[in-house]
């Protein structure tokens, strides 16, 4: 029994100890907390010395275990910025379970402790340290270090804040916002930063770079994030809010459309939630039986964010009063009994019956007519009637009309009959063109009958002359003559063919000619000129050819008859007859091979338009190419870059096979540089100096501190000094170089940019 009690009290103790770590301090609480636990498990004393007896414990890592559960200073935060002259509040530490906090002042030692948490100072700029201890029974901690820092308003703000989606990774566009901003050099690149998604508990956290992303949101989700500085409290807090975009996720309320209903009866009501599940509200929320209106459903924010407004338009229907149109006043008797319609003429037609229901034009006189519409109808509750009169007909007495050419002005066609029947005609101008047949309809309440009248147009002959051949310019033109093949006399215009351009040539009939006038066009040809081109060859080299076919199809021959290849000369082609073409002379040029050296000239190092000229030795038309760039005309290259090039100089007629030059240096300094380890720009050196080893470079800032010593061969300057990034700026630099074998230093500056 007692081994089992010693096991049980070791593993008691074991699990224990940590609750209890911290209410421990000394040997003598210990051993009382050993008694304790001992006398909970069997009602007897329990000292510490039993537990060395017993095997419990050994001596040699006693004191190792009572130093693990001493009392721990309590956790504060450190280091405190203020604003200057800003109001401070008491300091804070979180003391542990049971434990009382002692406050010190600015005493790292003695002193005198209070319970009262001091307020810093803010009236002055500088760092303070303050010091905190806490009693965990009866034992009293060491002191947690509190560093208050008082800073002085230097009129930095955060920069361009915003919210950036263009930063957002594919796969998180639908799931989270991006907040951006710029690293003010007026503050350290550190943040603090608390921000809410809709309807979520705020988030807290410190950043040391100029952006958070936050994740875990959905379409049409907004977060606010509030930013401030951590080390400057003088900055401005800055807040802002992104909202995911909705995209694919946007959805629209479906409602069904609402038919329209007569004004005075039961309007629809308008449902809270779509047939698709969307829950909002209606404005109007009540739709009105009076006055047709647009209602518009806008989906709850919160629940349905990617959801759109939806508008339903109402009609509601006035009541109406049936109205006809087609409905004659008289009609004559024994006429085609007008057939009264079943529908009005309203714009929203209303259908009903009639009383009575067919028209009768046998008996003379007026007679009323009653219309009903049907029941479900938007109309009125009078009835609509109609009267027509039964009246006798006359006959319109207009004269024939006698045949005339077509072309010529159509006679008129009066609006009243000579009988004084009044109306209109249909068509209502004669054509003078084609023959057909012209009705006179009486106007209404005339009780008169229909005229009608056939006209004829003679259709005009067409003059036959035949299409004149094309000739040759200067050969002799045809004759035109002043009467058809066909018999139709007339005149041309112009009235002679010339021979030396091309034109149209009217024949217009006497005016005792019913007959259309005839277009002839005529061609006359112009001389061709044979398109061949002026040729250049290279001094004895293969001639060419002259061919006795020109590239546009002239055919013929060349005198002379071959091509001389040591000596200029013009050589004349002559076309064979009949082709309307000219003579045409070529000239051929003999080209010397002249090319045998090329130099080169390269303005100053660093100057601020580099430009390179080529210079050939011997005279020539020579085409410049600068690396494998195109080949031009001029021999200046302007704006070269830094850097070792090649030049190519070749004969523009291939007679001298051309020569490159591969050394050509051009000496420049790099204008900027961006240390971010991208790959790019990460160091600053003048490359096109890596050559000349035994000169040096030296970097100053602004001000004319030295910086950095760096030699064209070198990696060159990393942005670092003493091992901190210099801030983005103009720094100055002096190089020591040769240029043509003379020492010269230069002095200029350059960016930093990051």
């Amino acid at each position: 029994m007692e081994k089992f009690t010693k096991l049980l009290l070791f593993v008691y103790f074991f699990i224990n100890v940590n609750l209890y770590a911290n209410k421990i301090s000394n040997e003598v609480d210990f051993e009382i907390w050993i008694i304790n636990v001992k006398s909970n498990l069997h009602n007897t004393p329990y000292s510490v010395e039993n537990m060395f007896t017993d095997g419990i414990l050994r001596k040699a890592n006693t004191n190792l275990f009572l130093s693990s559960i001493a009392t721990a200073p309590p956790a504060v935060t450190s280091p405190i910025y203020y604003c200057q002259n800003s109001p401070a509040a008491p300091l804070t530490a979180t003391a542990s379970a049971g434990g009382t906090l002692n406050w010190y002042g600015t005493n790292a030692t003695g002193g005198t402790a209070s319970p009262t948490a001091p307020t810093p100072s803010t009236a002055a700029v500088g760092t303070t340290p303050y010091f905190v201890s806490q009693t965990v029974g009866g034992i009293e901690s060491s002191r947690s270090k509190i560093v208050v820092n008082v800073v002085a308003d230097n009129g930095a703000t955060i920069l361009g804040f915003t919210c950036d989606p263009s930063q957002i990774a594919a796969a998180d566009k639908a799931s989270s916002v991006f907040f951006d901003w710029g690293n003010n050099p007026l503050i350290s690149n550190s943040y603090n930063y608390t921000y809410t998604i809709q309807g979520s508990s705020p988030v807290s956290g410190t950043t040391g770079v100029s952006h958070v992303q936050v994740f875990g949101m959905v379409p049409g989700q907004s977060a606010t994030l509030t930013l401030t500085s951590a080390t400057h409290p003088c900055v401005p807090a800055k807040t802002l809010t992104c909202i995911v975009p909705c995209g694919a996720s946007t959805i629209t309320p479906n409602f069904a459309a609402v038919p329209p209903f007569c004004s005075g009866s039961v309007a629809p009501i308008l449902g809270p939630i779509s047939p698709n599940a969307i829950i909002g509200t209606w404005s109007p929320a009540i739709i009105s039986n009076t006055t047709s209106g647009n209602y518009i459903f806008t989906p709850n924010p919160v629940l349905f964010p990617c959801a759109t407004t939806q508008t339903l338009p109402v009609t509601v229907s006035s009541l109406v009063t049936p109205t006809f149109t087609t409905i004659p006043v008289t009609v004559c008797q024994n006429a085609t009994a007008p057939v009264l319609p079943l529908n009005s003429s309203n714009a929203t037609p209303i259908s009903g019956i009639w009383s009575p229901a067919t028209v009768n034009t046998a008996v003379l006189g007026p007679v009323t007519y009653t219309f009903t519409p049907n029941p479900g109808q938007c109309t009125v509750v009078t009835p609509t009637m109609a009267s027509i009169a039964v009246v006798p007909a006359v006959v319109p007495n207009f004269a024939s009309i006698l045949p005339f050419c077509s072309g010529t002005t159509a006679p008129l066609l009066g609006s009243t009959s000579p009988n004084g029947i009044v109306g209109t005609w249909s068509p209502s101008v004669i054509s003078n063109t084609t023959s057909r047949s012209y009705l006179f309809t009486p106007n209404a309440n005339q009780c008169a009958t229909t005229q009608t009248l056939n006209v004829t147009v003679k259709v005009k002959s067409v003059p036959n002359f035949a299409a004149i051949p094309s000739f040759c310019t200067g050969t002799t033109a045809p004759t035109l003559a002043t009467m058809s093949p066909n018999g139709i006399t007339g005149t041309w215009s112009p009235a002679a063919i010339s021979n030396t351009a091309s034109g149209s040539y009217v024949f217009t009939p006497n005016t005792i000619e019913c007959a259309t006038t005839q277009t002839l066009a005529v061609t006359v040809n112009p001389l061709i000129v044979p398109d061949f081109t002026n040729l250049s060859i290279c001094f004895s080299s293969i001639a060419p050819i002259l061919r006795n076919v020109s590239p546009n199809g002239i055919s013929g021959t060349w005198s002379p008859s071959t091509i001389n290849n040591t000596t200029a000369g013009s050589y004349v082609f002559s076309p064979n007859p009949n082709q309307c073409a000219t003579k045409k002379t070529i000239n051929v040029a003999v080209n010397q091979s002249t090319l045998v050296n090329v130099v080169w000239n390269v303005t100053d190092a660093f100057s601020e338009n580099q430009v390179v000229t080529i210079t050939a030795t011997a005279p020539g038309d020579y085409l410049y190419q600068l690396d494998s760039g195109p080949f031009q005309d001029s021999p200046v290259f302007e704006y070269v870059a830094l850097g070792i090039h090649s030049i190519t100089v070749k004969d523009r007629n291939g007679c001298s096979p051309p020569i490159t030059r591969s050394n050509v240096l051009v000496i420049d300094y790099p204008k900027y540089f961006t240390p971010n380890n991208d790959g790019f720009h990460d160091n600053w050196n003048i490359f096109s100096l890596e050559d000349q080893t035994n000169f040096r470079i030296l970097i100053f800032d602004r001000y004319g501190k030295f910086l950095k010593e760096i030699r064209p061969k070198s990696l060159g300057w990393d942005g670092m000094y003493n091992g901190n990034p210099m801030p983005a700026n103009d720094y100055w630099f002096s190089v020591e170089y040769a240029e043509q074998n003379v020492s010269k230093i230069f002095k200029s500056h350059f960016s930093l940019k990051r």
